[in-house]
């Protein structure tokens, strides 16, 4: 019997952590439609969840759906702004869209969290 969750990736449950691991599960098995379902349950449990946040917005990259990653990046940034992982991936939308000296800005922020993560 076929249902909305009948993908080899695993179940979720009843809290955003299991959506989130279900997402990045169907990430790595290249599901990205399903990953987006998955993140988007987690975020109607946990709105402010910086892995569903960057999760989705990886899928919708890989999708190339380059806008709506970077609508999900710029959420994520909201919540966590020193990540360098989200300012990373955001270069990377904004390469995809054509939006070079947005993206060399966001890279060299990244790299900048970084070297100030490493000195700490």
């Amino acid at each position: 019997m076929a249902g909305p969750y009948t993908t080899d990736c695993p179940p979720g449950g009843e809290n955003a952590d299991s959506w989130v691991r279900r997402g990045m599960a169907c990430t790595r098995r290249r599901k990205y439609t399903d990953a987006i379902e998955s993140f988007g349950r987690a975020l109607g449990y946990d709105q402010d969840s910086v892995e569903a946040l960057l999760g989705r917005g990886n899928a919708l990259y890989a999708l190339e759906r380059y806008e709506d990653a970077l609508a999900a990046y710029d959420r994520a940034l909201e919540v966590a702004p020193d990540r360098p992982a989200i300012h990373l991936a955001r270069s990377n939308a904004l390469t995809a869209l054509g939006r070079a000296e947005e993206a060399v800005a966001a890279y060299e922020r990244a790299m900048g969290l970084r070297r100030r993560r490493e000195r700490e």
